[in-house]
């Protein structure tokens, strides 16, 4: 949307970023899968016809590490695409691999993917994966490389959650649990070992090679309101246990270790979030692969908001993010007249300070953002 508007965002936030680039899909798309470092997977979500399931290619510019000067391609490229019959509303690439597997809240089932089958440029669906058929919400996913087969861990539900070989669709592992409480993000920590966010806050860690709860906990704070949670870990490195970066629905923020899921290690409130989030489920938490303990949140509004949780303390209170992008509100606009609202966002797997994001309104945009904290 060009107005006088964004114009004015633009000139006073270009000081923020060493780069920004905005796209517009031609459908909004609530997954961003990083295919290697150059290119992504996203699929569309809304309407009634088929979704659009592609890999895209950055622009030469994006991708090359030094300044490689007039750089002729400035336009996403399509590398591999195909068509969904149901809405796609989680993807998950194995890497290493050429397989995607997809779920969808219209499906009873997951389904497979193959990039470049048969030598073409086409994503096509291979075999279905069995989830609840009488399930009416939405599976959540991830997927593992690290067993003898690529697997992926789905559930809508803590009774329903299940661990599958893609390929062959044969199950591994069945959660022993009598719990109906809804998931609302379920994660590998290991390749043996998978941890699960409840909608409600309520944590599971659950070991694939035995039957039952390995551990759980909840360290939700005692706050009045109706939330609904979602997780990211991030996993062990070295002697560091695994760390759980929990986001609900009215802004909260809690850091805690997968070995005592009921005690904070840090907590802290978004000032900036227009809460409470929608019910769609678009929330997003990540931890930042190239920065030790920055976290960045979306879905709660318009925007992607980066926070340094290094000198966070168990305590509660209202903290600023060290940045937001506005990007997505600024410049574009629903067909409703609306403010376009953050579907999902993703760091670059191993540039400090890259990210992408995406937005209900169809655009896309790159953006390396500047820390203000550093500059002279």
């Amino acid at each position: 949307m060009e107005s006088e508007d964004s114009e004015d965002w633009l000139l006073e936030s270009i000081k923020l970023y060493k780069d920004l680039h905005d796209f517009e899909l031609q459908d909004p798309t609530r997954v961003i899968e990083w295919m290697g470092d150059k290119s992504i997977c996203i699929a569309g979500y809304t309407g009634a016809r088929s979704h659009e399931i592609l890999q895209l290619l950055f622009p030469q510019k994006l991708h090359e590490t030094e300044n490689q000067g007039l750089c002729p391609e400035r336009d996403l490229k399509v590398q591999y695409g195909g068509f969904s019959q149901h809405p796609v509303y989680s993807l998950k690439h194995v890497p290493g691999t050429s397989l995607l597997v997809t779920s969808s809240p219209s499906l009873s089932h997951l389904q497979t993917w193959n990039i470049g089958a048969e030598d073409t440029d086409v994503i096509r669906p291979s075999v279905f994966v069995q989830s609840d058929p009488t399930e009416k919400t939405w599976t959540k996913i991830d997927v593992s490389s690290a067993a003898a087969a690529p697997r992926v861990v789905h559930g809508a539900r803590v009774s329903a959650v299940h661990v599958t070989e893609m390929e062959s669709a044969r199950r591994v592992y069945t959660l022993d649990g009598s719990s109906d409480e809804a998931v609302g993000s379920l994660s590998f920590l290991d390749p043996s070992t998978v941890h699960l966010c409840c909608l409600s806050g309520h944590q599971i860690i659950a070991d694939v090679r035995q039957p039952g709860v390995a551990h759980e906990g909840s360290a939700v704070p005692n706050v009045p309101g109706d939330q609904h949670w979602c997780a990211a870990v991030k996993s062990q490195i070295q002697d560091a246990c695994a760390k759980i970066a929990s986001l609900s629905s009215e802004g909260h923020i809690i850091i805690t270790d997968a070995r005592n899921l009921e005690t904070p290690l840090k907590c802290a409130k978004s000032k900036s979030s227009n809460c409470p989030a929608p019910e769609e489920q678009i929330m997003c938490i990540c931890w930042a692969p190239a920065l030790d303990d920055y976290i960045s949140v979306s879905g709660l509004d318009g925007t992607v908001q980066i926070y340094d949780t290094r000198h966070w303390d168990a305590a509660l209170k209202e903290v600023d993010a060290l940045f937001t992008h506005r990007g997505h509100c600024a410049m574009g606009e629903c067909e409703d007249g609306s403010a376009p609202r953050v579907t999902v966002h993703s760091w670059h797997p191993w540039k400090e300070r890259t990210l992408v994001s995406a937005a209900n309104d169809g655009s896309l945009h790159i953006w390396d953002w500047l820390d203000t904290t550093e500059l002279p």
